[in-house]
């Protein structure tokens, strides 16, 4: 199907624009029109809708989206292992993040490991928390940032901070007062991500435990998409504390009082891997660096949350 046709559906997915993705992959709408045409002939199924609101993923679109990213994500650690055995000499380890780089403090871990363990090769993935476990077991991924705690047998995860997450509602949103009760808030619409994200998973149990179900207005491909949507006043959406605070400051959102909650961030290796030299040197560089750096939005959690 070409690694190109795939990685411009993966584009368009994310800029929900054909434009905007021509745009980030330096090619004409027209060419990015093509590419996507003769993927859909190849697969059979139409992967995006047109909506006044840009380019939605269809549902066959929505299941395919991650079957996609595998294949890109394998061949990107294919490539880079055999770059490493060109150049014939320091270990590769290959870290994957669930979220923003700066929040997971990768700046430090990446510093501490230069000082300590300066022959490693150390490259820094995107990896989401429901595919990380996948990722490990084919050998895709030595470690993993993820939400909560890996349901498998093979795989040792540590906990490194419990997150603060909110529900963060634009201001447009609440002219007419705040929502009082799971009902409002649910009927209101939302900005939701549907890539099995933890956080979103916590909302949709909470919801599902009062029989209720989110008016899902717009839906992400993935939560990195969703700052730009709260702030377009498009929807209500789940975001970290340290993310949504400044938009607070700045009159942008409100955070309902009632929608707190804390997910554990941990770091996952296959136990197949424990003994080996990288493995346990980039543990104990993220393990340091997380516990030298106290937990983030320390004292939220004691103000409110359930």
């Amino acid at each position: 199907m070409g690694q190109q046709r795939l990685k411009s559906f993966v584009m368009i997915a994310r800029e929900a624009n054909l434009t905007r993705a021509a745009e980030r992959l330096h090619l004409s709408q027209s060419a990015l029109s093509s590419q996507l045409k003769q993927l859909e002939e190849d697969l059979g199924v139409a992967l995006f809708l047109r909506t006044p609101r840009g380019m939605v993923l269809s549902e066959a679109g929505r299941e395919l989206f991650p079957f996609v990213e595998a294949v890109l994500d394998a061949e990107e650690t294919l490539a880079r292992k055999a770059q490493t055995l060109r150049q014939g000499g320091a270990e590769t380890l290959i870290i994957g993040l669930n979220t923003d780089p700066a929040f997971l403090r990768i700046g430090a871990i990446n510093r501490r490991l230069g000082v300590l363990h300066s022959g490693l090769n150390v490259v820094f993935v995107a990896s989401q928390t429901f595919r990380a476990a996948q990722m490990l077991r084919q050998g895709q991924l030595d470690l993993a940032f993820c939400y909560g705690d890996p349901a498998d047998p093979g795989i040792r995860y540590h906990h490194l901070a419990k997150i603060p997450f909110c529900i963060a509602i634009p201001s447009r949103l609440i002219k007419s007062g705040r929502p009082r009760n799971w009902a409002e808030i649910a009927a209101l619409p939302w900005v939701w991500v549907e890539q099995n994200s933890p956080p979103y998973q916590a909302v949709f149990h909470e919801l599902e435990r009062r029989r209720l179900l989110p008016n899902q207005g717009v839906k992400a491909v993935d939560e990195y998409i969703v700052k730009e949507l709260v702030l377009d006043g498009q929807g209500v959406a789940v975001m970290r504390e340290d993310e949504a605070r400044p938009l607070v400051e700045d009159d942008r959102v409100v955070l309902w009082e009632k929608g707190w909650f804390a997910l554990p961030l941990s770091l996952a290796w296959m136990a197949r891997d424990e003994s080996r030299k990288r493995v346990r040197a980039a543990r104990e560089a993220i393990e340091h660096t997380w516990s030298a750096g106290g937990e983030p939005g320390e004292g939220a959690l004691s103000r409110i949350c359930y």
